[in-house]
């Protein structure tokens, strides 16, 4: 992923905004995102591929969403397509969130966990993180087993990582330099 693929999302992500804001559907356009992200995963292949039209891709798309997500959104996704820029369309669903959450007076934190958070975890980790950011905090966990252990946390440009695999890295970086 290049950055100017992320400056691009940003973008539309921005441009998507405003357009569900004139219309005050923000956090609808965020809740269509999400479940057009879910609709259309088993389709990423086709959606992405060259040699398949974009008036195909629409009738796919059409099929899989009509219904599940509303008319600003649909008209969103057959720009993505007319424009051939729907691999961005997980980044701009990010974006879009994190756009709302600023909105909402909220930061938005990606927790990556090698394990599912208890609830109690999940409450003390959003307790910490709205301590250190000095706003809410909207928990985006996903599980990932190749952490090991622990968790890792990205809000904005910050990054913790109290992942055990994390942990293994700066030791053996510190090895390697002598420390």
């Amino acid at each position: 992923m290049q950055s100017t693929d992320r400056l691009l999302a940003g973008r539309y992500a921005q441009a998507l905004f405003a357009a569900a804001a004139d219309k005050s559907e923000e956090q609808k356009v965020q809740a269509d995102l999400a479940a057009a992200h879910k609709a259309l995963l088993e389709q990423e292949g086709l959606l992405r591929h060259p040699r398949v039209s974009v008036a195909d891709k629409k009738k796919l798309v059409r099929a899989e969403v009509e219904g599940k997500v509303g008319a600003t959104t649909l008209r969103f996704l057959d720009v993505l397509l007319d424009k051939k820029r729907y691999e961005l369309f997980a980044l701009i669903s990010v974006a879009y969130g994190r756009l709302a959450a600023e909105r909402r007076g909220a930061a938005r934190a990606v927790v990556r966990a090698a394990q599912p958070l208890k609830p109690e975890e999940r409450k003390a980790l959003e307790a910490r993180l709205k301590a250190f950011a000095g706003k809410d905090i909207e928990l985006d966990v996903k599980e990932d087993a190749e952490l090991i252990g622990g968790v890792t946390v990205k809000i904005g440009d910050w990054v913790l990582d109290s992942s055990l695999r994390g942990q293994l890295r700066r030791l053996r970086e510190s090895i390697d330099h002598g420390h």
